[in-house]
C-alpha cells in the first residue's frame, strides 16, 4: 500500500480510501460467490441414498406396536359396554382401519395394502391376548358359578366336563378359532384402511 495518495495526502496505516479525496488506495475486497447454507438456515439437499429408511411394519416397530396396543385397548373397552359388545366383529374391523390411519398420522407414511394388513394383524394379536387374559382372570374367580349355570341350562355339558381331555381339546379349538377370527378381521380392516388412505398418495 502506498504511503501517500496521488493527491499528496499522507495516508493512515491500513487505510482503504484517502481521507481527503476519497480515492481508493488499497486492493478491493473480493466478494465470495459461494453462499454459506448455514447462514441462510437452509439444510443441504438429502440424496435418496442418505434418506432414512422407514421401519417395516412388524413387532419390532415400536410405533406400530404402540398404535396396535391403543387400538386393542379400545376394543376391550367396547367389550365391556352392554349392547356394543354384540358388534365385536365391527369393532375388530374398525380397529385395523383406525390403526392404519393413526400410524399415518403419527409417521406421515402412507402404508401399502400389505403393510396395512400386517398392522391390522398385529392389532388382532394384541386384542386376542388381552381378551384371553381377561377371560382367564374371569374364569379363575367365577369359573365354578359359570360352569354351574351352563350345566343347569344344558345337563349334557356335565358329561363333557367329566372328560378333561375332551374339554382341553374343545378349549384349544375354540381359542384357535377365536384367534383366527380376530386376527383375520383386524387384518382385513388394516388392508381396507391402507387401500382407501393411500388413494392419491405414494404407498410407503
Amino acid at each position: 500500500m502506498p504511503e501517500t495518495c496521488t493527491c499528496g495526502t499522507v495516508l493512515v496505516e491500513n487505510a482503504r480510501f484517502c481521507h481527503r479525496c476519497g480515492r481508493p488506495v488499497g486492493p478491493e475486497p473480493q466478494i465470495s460467490e459461494v453462499v454459506d447454507r448455514a447462514e441462510l438456515g437452509a439444510a443441504p439437499p438429502v440424496s435418496p441414498a442418505n434418506r432414512p429408511v422407514p421401519l417395516p411394519v412388524n413387532f419390532a416397530n415400536p410405533i406400530a406396536l404402540r398404535v396396535a396396543f391403543m387400538m386393542s385397548l379400545g376394543i376391550i373397552v367396547m367389550q365391556f359396554i352392554p349392547g356394543l359388545n354384540l358388534l365385536s366383529v365391527v369393532w375388530w374391523l374398525a380397529a385395523g382401519w383406525c390403526a392404519v390411519l393413526l400410524y399415518h398420522r403419527t409417521t406421515g407414511l402412507v402404508l401399502s395394502v400389505k403393510a396395512g394388513a400386517r398392522l391390522g394383524s398385529i392389532t388382532g394379536v394384541l386384542t386376542f391376548v388381552s381378551m384371553a387374559v381377561i377371560f382367564s382372570v374371569t374364569l379363575l374367580f367365577t369359573g365354578k358359578e359359570l360352569f354351574d349355570q351352563m350345566i343347569k341350562q344344558n345337563p349334557q355339558i356335565s358329561q363333557f366336563m367329566n372328560d378333561p381331555a375332551a374339554l382341553i381339546v374343545a378349549m384349544l379349538f375354540a381359542l384357535a378359532l377365536l384367534f383366527a377370527l380376530v386376527v383375520g378381521v383386524c387384518a382385513a380392516g388394516g388392508a381396507l384402511g391402507a387401500k382407501f388412505a393411500g388413494r392419491g398418495h405414494t404407498a410407503g
